[in-house]
């Protein structure tokens, strides 16, 4: 495997001209204080984004809990995933940003007990799937050390600015796919240690709740990224969602009361989707969804989608893409992208079940629903 090659296009030198203001602006305007004192809640948003981005169906109410020590009920993994993502970003000052050795200790925190080859780089090879098909596949093992070298020599030598380097380096570590698991978050908290090394203040910028709210962008982005051999594409990405976050900051002063706190529980941040005129720019909505809920993919048959009501296949329609993305959803995630009840939820989820279309696995609120085995059958 040959790394991608990275150009510097004016759309990145002007963002990050653009992200330099806005932070001048900020510590004129004591914004960067205000991050400070507010940093815990700011840190647990972005853990709950970033394991949220990997399916943990965990809310940010749940990871606040764990996080201060309270009990929660939940899937013993999930916890476990948001009590080492706790830990990893803890370190952040502590990690050396161009060290191989920190990445590894970071990982080591991420994926304690989670995966057998904690704080070490994969020995078996690895995919990555949306729904059936293999969109990209890591490195392979015995190839994995010399490339990740590479990646960590490149972000100590170059004169590149630091803002561009930590999407760099963020594209390079999903394109290498060092680890078992993990990658996806290991790459976010990687982008932080870089750009809070650079700035102290993006220890505390919730980077991660704009990725998560533009998952279908993220993902587009690293794909194009690596279509093109070239992680221009998704630097600007990553540079519009990190001017995009600052200048919510700045600009969310001015709002009311009322709409603050909504998307990321943090009294000077309002929800994100007011602001829909500048959030088309980061990202367009997912091909994959259908413009009508009468719509549904070809992937599944007429001899299921008959059998459904209209506001089963608006249900269907609704959960396919994260479906397709992640391989599996539960409940709550259903919840968050139907805006149905957990009881309607269930229900749906029942009918899927019944008519073959999907299967459950695992039980009460442990269970997520995944495609049919059958289904899976006959697509091969």
């Amino acid at each position: 495997m040959k790394l991608p090659d990275f150009s510097v296009t004016p759309d990145i030198e002007s963002l990050a001209l653009e992200i330099v203001e806005i932070l001048e602006v900020m510590e004129k305007a004591g914004d960067v204080d205000l991050l400070f004192k507010l940093r815990k809640a700011s840190r647990i948003s972005s853990i709950q984004s970033s394991v949220a981005i990997e399916a943990n169906s965990l809310t940010l109410e749940q990871v606040t809990d764990i996080i201060n020590g309270r009990k929660v009920i939940g899937n013993p993994k999930e916890i476990l995933e948001v009590q080492n993502a706790w830990y990893a970003y803890e370190g952040i000052g502590e990690y050396s940003p161009y060290s191989l050795k920190s990445f590894l200790d970071a990982h080591e925190r991420m994926s304690n007990k989670l995966v057998r080859e904690a704080g070490r780089f994969r020995s078996v090879q690895v995919g990555v799937y949306k729904g059936f098909e293999l969109i990209h596949e890591g490195a392979k093992p015995e190839e994995i050390d010399s490339l990740m070298h590479q990646v960590f020599e490149w972000g100590e030598k170059s004169n590149t600015h630091p803002l561009i380097k930590s999407c760099v380096m963020h594209f390079l570590i999903e394109f290498v796919h060092p680890f078992e698991d993990g990658n996806g978050r290991m790459g976010r908290l990687w982008q932080t240690v870089i750009l809070a090394d650079w700035k102290q203040v993006f220890q505390w910028v919730p980077v991660e709740t704009m990725i998560y709210q533009n998952q279908c962008g993220y993902y587009d982005a690293l794909n194009e990224s690596e279509r093109q051999g070239d992680a221009a594409p998704f630097v600007v990405f990553m540079l519009n969602i990190i001017a995009y976050t600052l200048g919510v900051i700045v600009r969310s002063k001015a709002l009311p009361q009322s709409r603050r706190g909504e998307a990321v529980t943090l009294p000077y941040l309002p929800d994100f989707s007011v602001y829909p005129d500048e959030s088309v720019r980061i990202t367009e909505k997912h091909p994959s969804i259908p413009d009508k809920p009468s719509l549904i993919p070809d992937i599944i048959p007429d001899i299921f989608t008959d059998k459904l009501s209209i506001s089963e296949r608006e249900f269907l329609v609704a959960i396919f893409s994260y479906l397709c993305e992640h391989g599996e959803i539960n409940n709550y995630r259903a919840q968050t992208l139907t805006g149905k009840s957990a009881d309607s939820v269930k229900k749906y989820f029942a009918k899927l079940v019944q008519i073959g279309l999907l299967q459950a696995v695992g039980k009460n609120k442990a269970r997520v629903y995944r495609f049919a085995e059958s289904l899976l059958q006959e697509r091969d």
